[in-house]
């Protein structure tokens, strides 16, 4: 066999579509699991709650919502961090990591004046959207507390990006179950107190999230800092201020973050109102979205993988192995969240079980019945929720940032114009569910729209 069809037969392997499967899972997969464990670290904190007091539940579910309001648009800013040093590994340029990173870290320490304004009027923010007076001070506890990490998770949403971007994502996978079991753990301490621990209730699970979004921070902080990585990306001799990098981040960034400050805003505005209407529909709202968000957090893995290995494909290989690359992650995703289909419309029973262990009064009751039937809508959108997650990935690695932007905008208006236009007298819970659906609609046929045109196939971001 002579060595031009020997490296004809390689490229013809590493071109095939269960090669680039192959791929996409070896990239995928650890960030799946990192991003699996923030979901059940999520759903055991506000389910720890429920057993502890049915109004805490309720709280951090409303008060979780404002706290990613506030601070999505910077960890939206940071999060194409991995996007960005994906097509520097492509274009081979792995010298310029370690400054364009620190650009990173300065816009993270940046926030931290706003974050603090945020926490001082966390009590005025909940009165000005209406939501119930008795919840009111144990929503104002949870954000303001939860303000205090938000640098952390800013900072280590920055950091990991380069562990993501490089394609070490089993680092991000480990140092997440790590965090993981800490957030757990203190969350049992401070949530119901042990020994010299008092009883924290909310403020315990607020407190106990703090400490582990420092503790990634930490974490990524340390292993960049090692001399491992010095030679190939000049971690510490990129220390320094670079205005160009910083547009660069800015350019491609802050439309991702407005994508997540509208997404994010206008889910809190909806379960603002459904708050509106009662301490019930709101704990049934939590409990169906809990299990959302089992479903639907870790597909963001999937979607981090697509938008590093769609960057460094557009740069080394060609837009036609970038395709590759989304086709493989949509089957992953499709796969995924068919299974959760299965189990929100057959076992409903089985899954609202888990708040049946430690019922806590007359409303955990009622709102445990209203959230198995909520579990139908989560259903009906599940697979197309997966979808635009991961074609939207694809379009933010190719540097397609602003038009994720603009269908976001243009998905949430549809929305939130006909909920509140033609809002009935009765039935308000599943009048906003079934705004939900048409919102995850609209916004994947936006996005896979865009996909098939192909315009993100030209584009380039460094």
């Amino acid at each position: 066999m002579t060595a031009q069809h020997s490296s004809s037969s390689q490229a013809t392997l590493d071109n095939s579509f269960p090669n680039a499967l192959r791929e996409v899972l070896r990239v995928a997969l650890p960030l799946m699991i990192s991003a699996g464990t923030f979901s059940l670290v999520l759903f055991a904190d506000r389910t720890l709650l429920l057993w502890f007091d049915g109004e805490s539940m309720s709280a951090a579910m409303a008060g979780g919502n404002l706290f990613w309001v506030l601070a999505c648009l910077p960890v939206g800013i940071a999060s194409m961090t991995g996007a960005i040093i994906s097509q520097y590994v492509g274009a081979k340029e792995d010298d310029q990591i370690g400054r364009f990173l620190w650009q990173a870290v300065w816009l993270a320490l940046a926030m931290t004046p706003l974050f603090a304004v945020a926490a001082i009027f966390a009590t005025r923010l909940f009165q000005w959207t209406g939501q119930p007076e008795d919840l009111i001070g144990l929503q104002s506890i949870y954000l303001r507390l939860l303000m205090l990490g938000a640098p952390g998770i800013v900072m280590e949403t920055a950091l990991s990006g380069f562990f993501s971007g490089t394609e070490r994502t089993s680092v991000i996978m480990w140092v997440s179950i790590a965090s993981g079991v800490i957030n757990f753990l203190l969350d049992l301490l401070m949530i119901y107190g042990a020994g010299p621990v008092p009883a924290m209730g909310i403020a315990g699970a607020a407190m106990a999230s703090v400490i582990s979004f420092w503790f990634k921070a930490a974490c990524y902080s340390w292993l960049l800092l090692r001399p491992k990585y010095e030679s190939q990306y000049r971690i510490r001799a990129g220390f320094g201020f670079d205005a160009q990098r910083i547009r660069n981040i800015l350019f491609y960034g802050f439309p991702t973050g407005l994508m997540y400050l509208t997404e994010s805003g206008g889910f809190t505005v909806i379960v603002l109102r459904i708050g509106n209407i009662g301490d019930v529909p709101l704990r049934a709202t939590t409990m169906a979205i809990n299990f959302n968000m089992v479903a639907f957090i870790p597909l963001v893995g999937v979607s981090i993988a697509t938008s590093v290995l769609v960057g460094r494909h557009l740069l080394e290989s060609g837009p036609a192995r970038a395709a590759r690359s989304v086709y493989a992650a949509i089957i992953i995703g499709l796969l995924y969240s068919g299974g959760w289909v299965t189990a929100y419309l057959v076992a409903p029973d089985w899954l609202m079980s888990l708040y049946e262990l430690n019922q806590n009064g007359e409303a955990s009751v009622q709102a445990i019945a209203i959230a198995k039937g909520l579990l139908k809508f989560v259903a009906i959108y599940v697979v197309l929720d997966a979808t635009q997650l991961i074609v939207a990935g694809a379009l933010r690695g190719a540097g397609d940032t602003w038009f994720v932007l603009l269908s976001g905008l243009a998905a949430s208006a549809v929305a939130l114009t006909i909920g509140f236009i033609w809002e009935p007298e009765t039935g308000l819970l599943n009048w906003w569910w079934w705004m939900v659906t048409l919102w995850i609609w609209t916004l994947a046929t936006l996005m896979l729209l865009r996909f098939l045109q192909g315009r993100w196939k030209r584009m380039r971001m460094v």
